[in-house]
């Protein structure tokens, strides 16, 4: 199913040059390679829908779907000391002398060398959708060193892309908190998740899972000086999610009003499910995302 989980989100700079074609254009010339035999990691674009595929650049309704494919050769560190164990006692074994540090490094290069071709490969692709309209990048990524592995490759393809992280008037932190003593905007309500801690590098840490937040024991860390950094929220009965103090959503989900809508779609095959789950994804995310930047006091404007 076509569904990001976690979002990663970036403004796009209002004065940028993107277009559809553009992108696509630029995307196709650096597709996806496997690995060879003695690469450690290779990266490229590939096509995001099985049904279009000639296309790096998946645009509907002004959005952009793009798709990065990685593969790296997975070299266990166990077996590359226990091979490197192995050599350095047969040599101080038949040559009689002590294998040195510099030696021994340059042992295992030899190894990684001679094991690569052999070594097995994993792959991943992660996502993301650049929103032409909102100008919004948003990358399905569950970190954001994650999310800046796919936005600097995307840089490096495309030449440039201008973002920057969102700031908004009230910090996702004091934002939590607030609602916590209180209430929160129209659209959203509390779930049952959340982290509560004191400010600072030491500060103690209070995690709640299946609670009910109006409860004395939420209340009492509250009044001890704890703010909230994590707190699952509902978006109107058709999103759940968790917002980070960083601004990231996480554990994105659709509530049973939107899954039944999912149901309802009248799609004969598998090509034609893909391009309803599109629509619908795009359409919650720019209802969801400016409702949230928008309960956060709105952005702070560059």
């Amino acid at each position: 199913m076509l569904w990001f989980r976690n979002l990663q989100i970036y403004r796009l700079a209002a004065d940028h040059a993107l277009s559809a074609p553009s992108i696509q254009s630029e995307l196709a010339k650096r597709p996806f390679v496997p690995c060879g035999s003695m690469d450690m990691e290779s990266s490229g674009w590939v096509a995001p829908a099985r049904h279009e595929p000639e296309l790096m650049a998946l645009e509907r309704q002004n959005v952009v779907l793009v798709a990065l494919k990685s593969e790296e050769k997975v070299l266990p560190a166990a077996v590359i000391k226990d091979e490197l164990d192995y050599r350095v006692q047969q040599i101080e074994a038949t040559e009689h002398r002590k294998v040195g540090r510099k030696e021994q490094r340059e042992l295992k290069d030899r190894i990684v060398e001679e094991l690569t071709p052999r070594a097995f490969t994993r792959s991943r692709v992660q996502r993301a959708l650049i929103d032409l309209d909102l100008q919004l990048v948003i990358v399905d990524a569950a970190s954001a060193a994650k999310a800046e592995y796919l936005l600097s490759t995307l840089r490096e393809t495309l030449g440039s892309l201008p973002t920057r992280l969102i700031d908004t008037e009230i910090s996702p932190c004091a934002a939590m908190t607030e609602w916590l003593n209180s209430e929160t905007p129209d659209a959203f309500s509390i779930g049952q998740d959340a982290e509560l801690k004191t400010p600072g590098d030491e500060g103690s840490i209070a995690r709640f899972k299946r609670q009910v937040m109006d409860c004395d024991e939420v209340r009492q860390h509250l009044g001890a000086g704890k703010v909230a950094t994590r707190l699952s929220l509902a978006y109107g009965e058709r999103l759940t999610f968790t917002l980070t103090e960083a601004l990231e959503i996480k554990s994105l989900a659709m509530l049973d009003v939107l899954k039944d809508e999912l149901k309802d779609m009248d799609a004969e095959t598998q090509d034609a499910l893909f391009e309803s789950q599109f629509a619908l994804l795009v359409g919650e995310l720019r209802g969801f995302i400016p409702a949230l930047l928008n309960a956060l006091g709105g952005e702070i404007q560059r």
